[in-house]
């Protein structure tokens, strides 16, 4: 659950920062009610803010390739057209869980990664649903 916190309790820095160390996320700061500030530590801010691991390399032990990456809605749309095609797939947030729950879905983008054999098919598809030449 989230910490929220008054502009007040700014005054004891040390129970803050400690605050912020033990949980492991943003502690919020409201002032006159409403939100004002977000305050974390340095962990936590790296963690936010380093870049996604790269794609697996293509000669991994499960064989798998990586297809694409995608905002969720679209993700969503991705995962049902490999379904039905029976290209089976794996997918994982860029973000993992926790940080997609606190900073929310709008910054995620979710990994395809496929077989080496259902690579040419896959990207087939992927080419057909997201290009922009495709006709309305």
């Amino acid at each position: 659950m989230p910490q929220i916190r008054p502009i007040t309790d700014l005054r004891n820095t040390t129970e803050i920062s400690e605050l912020c160390h033990a949980k492991n996320e943003p502690v919020f700061i409201t002032k006159n009610g409403y939100g004002d500030l977000v305050i974390m530590s340095m962990e936590t801010y790296e963690a936010l803010t380093s870049p996604a691991p790269s794609p697996p390399p293509p000669g991994n032990s499960e064989g798998l390739r990586f297809l694409t990456e995608k905002p969720p809605v679209w993700a969503g749309m991705l995962a049902d057209v490999l379904e039905q095609h029976a290209i089976p797939y794996v997918k994982e947030s860029t973000l993992g869980a926790g940080l997609a729950i606190k900073t929310g879905s709008m910054s995620e983008l979710i990994r395809f990664y496929v077989p080496s054999a259902h690579l040419p098919a896959a990207k087939e598809i992927v080419e057909e649903l997201f290009s922009e030449n495709t006709p309305n």
